[in-house]
């Protein structure tokens, strides 16, 4: 709550946190359980099971951060908000109008759903994406001493 102005950015870094636990999930889901070869489907399931533990611990540390850590973060927020629309010279009408919506954003239930909606969707985003990309083996650079017309 210190830097709010820094920590909106922050929230890119974590989007490589998914990145990284679908890709290389669904990963070793393929070459440990599948033999090197995964349909889209069950790379499709074993992304969407990876979302659904992370929704639920995504959920839990939004409890406990909203709750006890940083009961003030909603309020502070929306102290942020209100500035940069000061700084750009908005009327008080403007303001009040814009604000009403950034509280119903920053609500808890608000951002509680949207934490388990977005974990949610973007895995199955990526779950797609990463079985399709997953499907089969890639082969490696000396795969092709390993083919049978190979002398």
């Amino acid at each position: 709550t210190t830097r709010l102005s820094v920590g909106q950015y922050s929230s890119y870094f974590a989007v490589a946190i998914p990145l990284v636990t679908l890709y290389f999930g669904i990963r070793e889901k393929r070459d440990n359980y599948y033999g090197g070869k995964i349909t889209v489907g069950a790379g499709i399931r074993t992304g969407l099971m990876i979302s659904v533990i992370s929704a639920i611990i995504t959920t839990i540390f939004l409890i406990i951060y909203y709750n006890y850590i940083n009961p003030d973060f909603i309020q502070i927020g929306l102290a942020l908000q209100k500035h940069r629309m000061l700084v750009t010279g908005r009327t008080e009408m403007e303001i009040a109008k814009e604000m009403e919506k950034i509280r119903e954003i920053f609500s808890f239930t608000h951002q509680l759903l949207y934490g388990i909606l977005s974990t949610l969707g973007i895995g199955f985003m990526l779950s797609l994406a990463f079985s399709v990309l997953l499907k089969k083996n890639k082969a490696s650079r000396y795969s092709v001493f390993q083919h049978p017309w190979f002398f």
